[in-house]
């Protein structure tokens, strides 16, 4: 009997996917949980297990293809006398079944969703008059939070998703606007040339879907808020003497555990720092959510350390190390890299002194750590000036300027670096 391989939903906010590479072709015999398909979405890559056991009958979806959930990409023919896996409930749809709308209510389906529903031919009758409420919006549960926490009207949103659907980037691009209507489209204008051939020995590469949405990040970031950079040296020998002691223990801990623990001490006591701007207003978050930035083989990726004022030093370890292991697996979700309130970044083993970070959006502040130097410097030594050598690190605070002030930043970077030299660590 034939078994589907649909499209999964990697995540509530997610409604499509690109398939990126097949892994098997028609014909191939397959195991169950085989990877069969890499799929890349717009927020993470992941690859696709087979649902059973059989061969490889038909490939529905060509290599660079954009596919929507639940669509079925291949068939797969299973043993003779094999039963059929027991069927799965679908993932949720990328909008409440509930309430296709925001607000307002529509009845629960009676029937499951179906991947590919059958074209319905428009009835000859004349069409009913639209309701009072005005027409309903489908929408995402992300897109749903969104809209009862900014106050939003979706039905001034135009939604650039499946179906006119407004999407998650619909309402940033509205809410970085100022709740403003989008902008007229420009005039139309001639083609522009075909692109200049290249020359012998180079090389075009495409853009994947993680770097399109890397691209659009960043240059949505900067043309929103106003960047402002400030610097702090750090002097990490307290931390040094930890890591060496826990090592002792048994415990291996990286300089970003630390870091990150700091820096949510610091941010209880600077909310601003934890914050977003809605329009003409700033959302203060209760929760403190860190993201830290993963590089990968396919790109920069920043998964979210859920309410980490709650966890000590080894638990972000812990979680670090976890987000790190996976994400070289590709196995991080796009649901894990949503959310986040704060982002810090480190540059790795092979850094540099410092550099000056693009603002994760929504968020106001981000931190970029250096790479630690040890380097002769001037201390205090009882009344006296004295030369010695310490691990040295510079800190980077980037922050936007329409709610962060200069000395809101300044004093928010002195006390993540006063928290770094006083020590107090524990596991």
């Amino acid at each position: 009997m034939h078994v589907d391989v649909v499209m999964p939903q990697l995540g509530e906010s997610v409604v499509e996917g690109v398939v990126a590479k097949w892994l098997v072709k028609a014909g191939d015999s397959v195991a169950k949980d085989q990877p069969l398909v890499e799929i890349s979405t717009d927020k993470v890559d992941a690859e696709i297990p087979s649902p059973a056991a059989g061969v490889v009958v038909e490939i529905l979806a060509k290599e660079g293809e954009t596919i929507p959930i639940l669509a079925v990409i291949a068939r797969i023919e299973t043993e003779k006398g094999e039963a059929k896996p027991a069927d799965v409930p679908p993932p949720k749809a990328p909008w409440d079944e509930e309430t296709e709308g925001f607000p307002g209510a529509m009845a629960r389906r009676s029937e499951p969703p179906l991947p590919s529903p059958p074209r319905v031919e428009p009835s000859k009758a004349p069409p009913a008059p639209p309701p009072a409420e005005g027409p309903k919006v489908r929408i995402s549960p992300v897109v749903a939070r969104m809209a009862a926490e900014h106050g939003l009207d979706l039905s001034m949103i135009p939604g650039t998703g499946i179906d006119g659907r407004v999407t998650k980037k619909d309402v940033e691009d509205y809410l970085a606007r100022g709740g403003a209507a989008a902008p007229p489209a420009p005039p139309l204008a001639p083609p522009p040339p075909p692109a200049p051939a290249e020359p012998e020995g180079d090389q075009v590469v495409p853009f994947t879907p993680i770097r399109k949405r890397i691209a659009e990040h960043m240059v949505m970031s900067k043309r929103t808020s106003p960047h402002v950079h400030t610097f702090a040296e750090v002097d990490m020998h307290k931390v040094v003497a930890f890591r060496a002691k826990a090592k002792g223990m048994g415990v291996s801990l990286t300089y970003l555990p630390f870091v990150i623990w700091a820096s949510v001490t610091a941010l209880r006591e600077f909310p601003y720092l934890n914050a977003s701007v809605a329009g003409e207003s700033t959302v203060l978050k209760k929760a403190i959510h860190m993201g830290i930035a993963v590089e990968t083989d396919r790109g920069l990726i920043v998964p979210v350390i859920r309410d980490a004022d709650r966890k000590s030093i080894g638990d972000l370890s812990k979680a670090v190390e976890d987000f790190s292991a996976r994400a070289k697996a590709h196995r991080i979700l796009p649901d894990e890299m949503a959310g986040g309130t704060f982002t810090v970044t480190n540059p790795g083993p092979k850094g540099n002194l410092f550099g000056t970070p693009i603002l994760n959006q929504p968020q106001v502040g981000i931190l970029r750590m250096g790479q630690v130097v040890k380097r002769a410097v001037v201390v205090d030594a009882g009344g006296e000036d004295a030369i010695v050598v310490r691990p040295m690190m510079y800190l980077c605070l980037g922050y936007d300027h329409r709610i962060v002030d200069g000395v809101t930043g300044n004093e928010f970077l002195f006390r993540v670096r006063e928290i770094l030299e006083t020590g107090g660590f524990s596991l």
